[in-house]
């Protein structure tokens, strides 16, 4: 059906529609050749798609809007509904998909355009797409990720004005979903998504879109689409470069080997050619006379110039020979003095723009630029064992030196494909500040934007990017669109220094019949255009896992310390109580402790609407966690979201030090996510306003270059046991640190001092691990049902404080039951509740310190976002445990230097804090407190 509908669509206008389901990225442009299409547009809809133009008379509830942007935030941005994430708003939005959209656009184009090729690009368009220009039928394109692409000069009026209009539908068209809200339940109280009918975003059939934007899991409600990225007209010669690709071979004493390859078209451009036929053929059978190879009379050399800063630092002239038609230019390039780009914690991300000219007859022709960093970076095999024919190397090396790698998985940052670079810069320093070096690009999201590239190009933050195949086969991909999706997207982001992996998707069988041509589609097209990266079919496989355990965080050496790789684990937690109180209509604010009860359901139904995954096997998980903090029998909203954030804190730091404690064995970590795509409780560092939760500290302080962890054995013991107090060291820092002490302390849940060691501990250059034995220690026998607080530190030869680490035990008269103990120390079991204490949160609460705050300085970033230095001092004489600094009166988002913090007696603590304003700060006020010390405010 849809071929015919191309072939008809195609058969209609005054000049030969073109199929723009074309594989050709189109390289940007600068300066008169690039005509920005962004901004103003006018967006309106019809019930059906029109089969003349002349039927967009009636066209429905025209306004102006802005591109890029999805359907649905235009609709709100221009007023017509109120926000998509707040208490049940997205029913407003039902309707959008159901509709066909028209957008609308005019601009002027100079005489000088004349003579060249024009090609119309739009870098995403979701997901049908029509394309006329001035009223004459470009063609039709299917795909979200690049395109439609077009060469149109014979559809432009040159020295006047052009007229666009695009015709957009859903990739659910005539297909939509049963209603969320109208799905029954099943026996467990989560909904039955075997009742779900129409389009299934985890068995999509023929349409190639993440299922977390088209109403998958945790986003139910949500089916975005739009011209979610640019529209660019790109004016090239008809002598021009396309595509150059960059590659570092090596790095061999003070020069970098580089080789590169571009396209060189003489009289011909990218929209003639194919990839290969469809039908069976001889690809390459030439008659008597041969292929025609007919010189081209032009004379033509490609500059490439290199330029740090300002400053040019190197160029190579190359002369070319060319024939008519599509040539490549391939030459080595040796630069001397490289600076090298580094991932964070290694050095400095240095980069190069790299300028590429096509001189003709001695002029400058055409001309495209990019950015590139010098690096290599390879993996060869860990240390651990072995276990599948298909096993990778999961040791990177980079730039010749062996790390252990500290990562993170991104979904993407809105699920309404608010895609700002606003929004990616605020995420990402937050994710370079915590020390990430590696962030994975989730298969049930998307191929990312050349604005996140750009941003992790200058912040030094290698990326895996999965493509969007996530939890299915797919038998039903159109093989073209797949590879044309396939083939831009590679050539669009190869030249990028922080793309370091390929890979195919996540949790799919890339082996299974369902996906064996899919799979063999994209590996051809990996080898073909970017031979130079390494890639995995899929995650987890091929040594790398994905867990996420309900247990005691401790057993990750044990269950998994002879794992190569772990790419996906983590736990529940809800965002900051402010967060709801913003988006869930205060009524529903009670029984939450019941959350998981049948009976809670129908009296909460914001509340459920913003619970990514409301099912058995995350809320009492979540719960669980939090009644060790605080009592989850009848808590406040403020108790249990700060209780399930610290619970899932714990959980992070454990598992984080155990998995870093099993190097070499075990070479990388990426915990799941980072940041939330819309306002939800879910598995996260980062709520989607951009506001850091505890977890995010908790993990964060794992990151660090170097870090003291105790190896604790296990969290929950018996009264007159004894606790082994070994201590790890990781040193990722390519240093020998010698005249380095560790100190590890014991108290009570009074903070009464019961033990205190000091021993010296040389740590060796890293990546490495290091461990020292403080003996033991012995809790007393009427102990009972009480913390204990563990205390790591590492001083360096000056005596300050590099890395310290806390831990809080529990000693309960469960563990005194022979059969519960036994089962608990042998196997990881479900997570216990404590329905009746004992509670982290109120014992603390019963001892008392005071804190002192002072803001040093408060610098003005832009008109939303500033940085506050500010010290917290413990002015008491135990410690003030769980110290937060926090800001009050204000909407806000920040992410701190630490948060949740111990602070021992008497030591000042200085923090930075980013903040993004989210309305007037006129009312902001800074303010610290422990969970045993009172709040204290000072007023910016």
């Amino acid at each position: 059906m849809w071929i015919l509908f191309i072939q008809l669509a195609m058969c209609t206008g005054l000049v030969k529609a073109q199929n723009l389901g074309q594989p050709w990225y189109i390289q940007p442009r600068a300066d008169a050749q690039h005509i920005d299409l962004t901004g103003k547009w006018e967006l309106s809809h019809m019930d059906k798609p029109v089969v003349d133009l002349k039927e967009l008379v009636n066209k429905k509830d025209p306004f102006e809007t802005t591109v890029p942007n999805s359907v649905q935030w235009s609709l709100y941005k221009a007023g017509k509904f109120p926000h998509p994430y707040y208490n049940k708003n997205s029913d407003y939005y039902k309707f959008v998909d159901e509709k066909v959209w028209y957008y609308k656009k005019s601009f002027d184009l100079p005489q000088t355009a004349k003579g060249n090729y024009s090609f119309l690009c739009f870098d995403g368009a979701d997901y049908f797409t029509k394309v006329w220009v001035n009223q004459k039928l470009v063609g039709v394109h299917e795909g979200m990720f690049g395109g439609p692409n077009a060469e149109i000069s014979d559809y432009l009026n040159y020295g006047g004005n052009n007229e666009i209009i695009v015709e957009l539908r859903a990739g659910n068209w005539g297909n939509k979903a049963t209603d969320f809200d109208i799905i029954p339940l099943d026996s467990n109280n989560a909904k039955d998504m075997s009742k779900r009918k129409g389009y299934d975003p985890w068995n999509s059939g023929r349409i190639i879109k993440p299922w977390t934007i088209s109403g998958g899991l945790g986003g139910e409600t949500f089916f975005a689409m739009g011209l979610w990225q640019g529209v660019r007209l790109e004016v090239v010669p008809k002598v021009h470069i396309e595509r150059p690709y960059l590659v570092t071979k090596a790095i061999t004493g003070n020069v970098a080997k580089l080789h590169l390859s571009t396209e060189l078209f003489i009289n011909s451009n990218s929209m003639k050619q194919s990839l290969h036929p469809w039908k069976n053929a001889q690809l390459r059978h030439p008659y008597e006379k041969g292929m025609p190879f007919v010189p081209s009379k032009e004379e033509l050399k490609v500059n490439v110039a290199f330029y740090s800063g300002s400053n040019k630092v190197f160029s190579k002239l190359i002369s070319v020979q060319t024939y008519e038609g599509r040539n490549w230019v391939e030459d080595d390039i040796d630069l001397p003095n490289p600076k090298l780009w580094n991932p964070t914690g290694l050095g400095d991300p240095n980069l190069y723009q790299v300028k590429i000219s096509l001189i003709r007859s001695g002029k400058v022709v055409d001309k495209t630029s990019f950015d590139y960093g010098i690096r290599v970076i390879e993996r060869v095999a860990s240390a651990g064992p072995r276990t599948g024919d298909r096993f990778e190397n999961w040791q990177f090396v980079v730039n010749g030196k062996k790390i252990f790698v500290k990562g993170m998985n991104f979904t993407p940052q809105d699920i309404l494909l608010d895609a700002s670079e606003k929004r990616y810069r605020w995420t990402l320093s937050a994710a370079k500040k915590m020390g990430v070096q590696l962030i994975r690009i989730w298969g049930g999201g998307l191929i990312e934007t050349d604005t996140f590239y750009k941003l992790c190009n200058e912040m030094g933050i290698m990326v895996w990017q999965d493509f969007p195949i996530g939890n299915q086969d797919t038998p039903d991909y159109p093989q073209d669109i797949w590879e044309a999706q396939v083939v831009q997207n590679i050539c669009r982001l190869r030249n990028n220094p922080s793309l370091v992996i390929w890979c195919g998707g996540n949790e799919f069988n890339p082996y299974s019949l369902g996906n064996a041509t899919t799979m063999g589609i994209w590996e051809r097209n990996i080898k073909t255009f970017d031979s130079s990266r390494m890639f995995v079919r899929t995650t987890p496989d091929g040594g790398s896992i994905h867990t996420y355990p309900d247990m005691d965080p401790s057993w990750y050496r044990r269950s998994y310390g002879k794992e190569a790789w772990i790419s996906e684990t983590g736990m529940h937690s809800m965002p900051e109580a402010s967060l709801f109180r913003e988006v869930v209509n205060e009524k529903e604010f009670v029984n939450l402790g019941t959350m998981w009860e049948k009976s809670f359901r129908p009296g909460h139904t914001e509340f459920i609407h913003h619970f990514t995954e409301y099912k058995p096997s995350r809320v009492p998980r979540m719960l669980s966690r939090a009644s060790h903090i605080d009592n989850m029998n009848d808590p406040t909203l403020e108790s249990i979201s700060e209780a399930t954030q610290i619970g899932a804190g714990e959980f992070y730091q454990v598992l984080s030090e155990k998995v870093q404690g099993s190097y070499p064995v075990t070479t990388g970590l990426m915990p799941w996510v980072f940041k939330r795509h819309w306002t939800a409780i879910a598995i996260q560092m980062m709520d989607w306003f951009g506001q850091a939760n505890a977890p995010y500290y908790f993990l964060k302080r794992t990151y660090e270059p170097t870090h003291i962890a105790l190896d604790i054995e296990r969290l929950l013991w018996a009264p007159g046991e004894s606790i082994p107090l070994d201590v790890q060291v990781t040193n990722s820092l390519f240093t020998t640190n010698q005249g380095y002490k560790a100190t590890v302390t014991v108290y009570d849940d009074s903070f009464k001092q019961l033990s205190k060691k000091t021993l010296p501990i040389n740590i060796a250059t890293g990546p490495s691990v290091n461990n020292a034995s403080f003996g033991k220690f012995d809790i007393p026998a009427n102990y009972k049902d009480k913390y204990l607080f563990l205390l790591t530190e590492l001083t360096d030869k000056n005596g300050k404080v590099v890395s310290s680490a806390y831990y809080y035990p529990r000693c309960l008269v469960k563990m005194e039951d022979k059969a519960f103990h036994d089962q608990y120390v042998n196997e990881p079991i479900p997570w216990i509740t404590l329905d009746k204490g004992p509670w982290l949160k109120p014992s603390v609460a019963k001892t008392n310190t005071s804190l002192s705050l002072k803001v040093k300085s408060n610098k003005v970033i832009s008109a939303d976002e500033s940085e506050i230095t500010l010290t917290v001092k413990n002015e008491g004489s135990i410690p003030a445990f769980m110290t937060k600094v926090d800001i009050s009166g204000v909407k806000r988002a920040f992410y701190a230097s630490d948060n949740y913090m111990w602070i021992e007696p008497g030591k000042t603590i200085a923090i930075t804090m980013n903040v993004n304003w989210r309305e007037q700060k006129n009312n902001a006020t800074v303010t610290v407190q422990a969970w045993n010390a009172k709040v204290v405010a000072v007023k910016l």
